[in-house]
């Protein structure tokens, strides 16, 4: 490796790093409203364990809340809301997820 090709190849791998700016959604479960909850992998600012969710509704409306596994229950703490108990059997794995070879386990 020359002494030019390092610097570029660190430079491409930083602004591609960059560009990655959006969560990973690992899972998704659909209410009986249509809305839908979207789990990822990112902590952002959770607390851990927690990771960032998305719950978004038929009207278009996203709330930004916490997950984290509770037993055989996902618990979502979104503000000013009651928490969101979902089953882990009602989440299917979105083709990331799987790239990824996360689970909820």
């Amino acid at each position: 490796m020359s002494n030019l090709q390092a610097p570029v190849l660190v430079t491409v791998c930083v602004a591609i790093a960059a560009c990655n700016v959006h969560p990973s959604i690992t899972f998704l479960a659909t209410g009986d409203q249509g809305s839908e909850l979207a789990l990822t992998d990112d902590v952002g600012t959770c607390t851990a364990p927690a990771h960032v969710a998305y719950l978004t509704g038929l009207d278009g409306t996203s709330l930004r809340g916490c997950w984290e596994r509770d037993h055989s229950q996902i618990v979502v703490h979104f503000k000013d809301l009651e928490d969101q108990r979902v089953s882990v059997g009602a989440f299917r794995r979105t083709e990331l997820g799987g790239y990824h070879n996360v689970s909820l386990n």
